[in-house]
């Protein structure tokens, strides 16, 4: 691999492919690994590497079939580019006869020996038919049907092939969940995920000479916590300024948030760009929750309950309650807070059928000092059930101008006017440190929280938010708690 392929370097020269000091760090960390995941900072050619690596193979390894996959059409022109120029720059008494050069595909027949090969290597936006010895997938956290990635491409790979994927951080997605449970998986088996992960200072070209004078705290930080030379912090600073200028610099970032996007630390800083994170991610990655509360109420932990506070006597409590039909993607979530502490003491999440939810709420209503509830009101059924067998549920009552009549419209309404605001409201809470958050489930969906394209605030592709606006409503129901004891002037019941 380190004498024989030509590529094309930054500034556009042919040039023998030699690992960088990274990619050989990288082909030292993989070993013989199977399974591995490769997260990093950008322009560490690790595409490059592993279109040798698999060109190389199907060279010289008989009846091996190896792909690539690329994100986007445009990705995959490019990459073939990678393995094209390599093969076709091969010395000529190198090169294996070939039967198929189009459509991105190499069919290598016979080596330059005359010995059969029956080998070969392609690139393309998903595998084809067959079984594939060999497979790369570059910018993994890009690909937006990682169902198909997984349920059919993966498939075609055999227990003794080979899967890598590389890929710069695309946010808290589907990726993360992924990565994450290689990261922190204690006993990895020989069929289990490796994890590796490559910052920007370990790239030794990403360097300037000179001294930098005063610096940040945060430079500071850095500096000692990992070993960064002068040239290093000189070189970030100039980057920061350069990406400042680019297009990039359009995003509404600062160039310190770019270059965190673009160039990481750290894992948490890899996920985080592109994110369009609402929440501080790394304000969230550093709140411990507490554990879950063992032996404290058996009736509410046999319904699947999560427990982290006993009901504590003259304390006021408030829940939201965010329903679903028990039936989609969506769960349904009872989040339960002590109204003056803001502690999550309390929360409930599954797929249930919505009487059931309502019969879980006022459970939970009950043990807690008959704590004031709000429902979403985007199913009715749940809310009609609670008002049957509840008394101490948020409403509102208008009044008809002409016949002076009252209407009561139960459950709390997210619509234009309250989402921002009630999402607004507990980041401040967050930011302050008002709020003891306990579910580690309410803490994850912070971290896939995102604003959109269209400026919406909501949970990102694939993931769920449905325990974070319980949360939401929780909150709102401090606003507008009301004592237990109540009753009404009219019977009429609406939404």
């Amino acid at each position: 691999m380190t004498h024989l392929y030509k590529i094309k370097n930054k500034e556009g020269e042919l040039v023998t492919f030699k690992p960088n000091t990274v990619q050989l760090k990288h082909a030292v960390d993989r070993k013989d690994f199977t399974r591995t995941l490769v997260l990093k900072a950008r322009q560490f050619g690790f595409t490059t590497f592993y279109c040798i690596d698999l060109l190389d193979e199907a060279l010289w390894v008989k009846g091996t079939t190896c792909a690539i996959l690329g994100h986007e059409r445009e990705a995959v022109d490019k990459i073939f580019d990678i393995v094209k120029r390599a093969y076709t720059n091969l010395p000529e008494f190198l090169k294996p006869k070939t039967k198929t050069d189009t459509k991105r595909q190499y069919d290598f027949t016979f080596r330059f020996d005359g010995e059969q090969l029956d080998s070969s290597i392609y690139v393309a936006l998903k595998l084809r038919s067959g079984t594939v010895q060999n497979l790369h997938i570059t910018e993994s956290a890009y690909i937006k049907d990682r169902q198909e990635l997984n349920a059919g491409s993966k498939q075609a790979v055999p227990l003794s092939g080979r899967i890598s994927e590389e890929t710069t951080g695309n946010g808290f997605d589907e990726f993360y969940d992924v990565y994450e449970e290689a990261r922190t998986n204690p006993h990895p088996t020989p069929l289990d995920y490796r994890a590796f992960f490559y910052a920007w200072y370990e790239n030794p070209e990403y360097t300037l000479s000179g001294e930098c004078g005063e610096k940040s705290q945060y430079e500071t930080e850095i500096q000692v916590r990992y070993n960064l030379t002068e040239g290093q912090l000189l070189w970030r600073r100039w980057k920061m300024k350069e990406l400042m200028r680019s297009d990039k610099g359009l995003l509404g970032l600062t160039g310190e948030q770019l270059f965190k996007q673009e160039y990481p630390i750290t894992v948490l800083e890899a996920f985080q760009s592109g994110a369009g994170n609402v929440f501080d991610t790394e304000k969230v990655e550093a709140t411990k929750p507490n554990p879950q509360l063992l032996g404290g109420i058996p009736t509410l932990q046999s319904k699947g309950f999560i427990v982290w506070q006993n009901v504590i006597i003259g304390h006021k409590y408030v829940i939201g309650v965010d329903p679903s039909d028990g039936e989609g993607a969506d769960a349904s979530c009872i989040d339960v807070w002590d109204k003056d502490t803001r502690f999550q003491v309390a929360q409930f999440y599954g797929k249930i059928r919505p009487d059931e939810l309502a019969d879980l709420a006022k459970l939970a209503g009950d043990y807690y000092n008959k704590a004031y509830v709000g429902v979403e009101n985007n199913m009715l059924t749940c809310i009609l059930f609670l008002s049957k067998i509840y008394d101490n549920y948020f409403f509102t009552t208008t009044i008809d101008e002409k016949t002076a009549k009252k209407t009561k419209k139960i459950g709390w309404n997210t619509n234009s006017k309250t989402r921002d605001v009630m999402i607004d409201e507990f980041i401040i809470a967050f930011e302050e440190d008002t709020l003891t958050i306990n579910s580690t489930g309410t803490l994850g969906e912070m971290k896939t929280f995102v604003k959109k394209e269209n400026g919406k605030r909501e949970h990102a592709d694939g993931k769920h938010d449905d325990r974070l606006f319980a949360g939401f409503i929780a909150l709102q129901m401090i606003k507008h708690y009301k004592e237990p004891a109540r009753t009404w002037e009219s019977n009429n019941t609406g939404l």
